[in-house]
């Protein structure tokens, strides 16, 4: 897998968390967009979710992606209790769906 294409899945996977940071943000009524250090931790945790996707895609295969996702979502948000836990494991479904999409070769 090129590592061109990898950077590309991290730079769209991390648009997609911050949108959703900032979507997550006016809905609790804070406004505005996340501060630095909050955007830190999403391209952290963009690069190790293309990371993550580029070694499933790259070796294992690409049936039953959105399971995998599924999965690391639920341990990302786990205990899930609140609509909101479950609404992070969404999150993290969809952007396993844009990783699918750019690295799947």
């Amino acid at each position: 897998m090129a590592f061109g294409r990898i950077v590309l899945a991290w730079l769209a996977g991390g648009a997609w968390l911050v949108a959703w940071a900032f979507a997550e943000r006016r809905a609790a009524g804070a406004g505005g967009r996340p501060p630095g250090a909050e955007l830190g931790q999403i391209a952290g945790e963009a690069l190790l979710l293309a990371l993550f996707a580029a070694l499933w895609f790259g070796s294992l295969g690409s049936g039953g992606w959105w399971l995998v996702f599924l999965l690391l979502g639920a341990l990302m948000a786990w205990p899930l209790r609140s609509v909101r836990s479950a609404a992070r494991v969404a999150r993290i479904v969809v952007a396993g769906g844009l990783l699918a999409w750019l690295l799947r070769a």
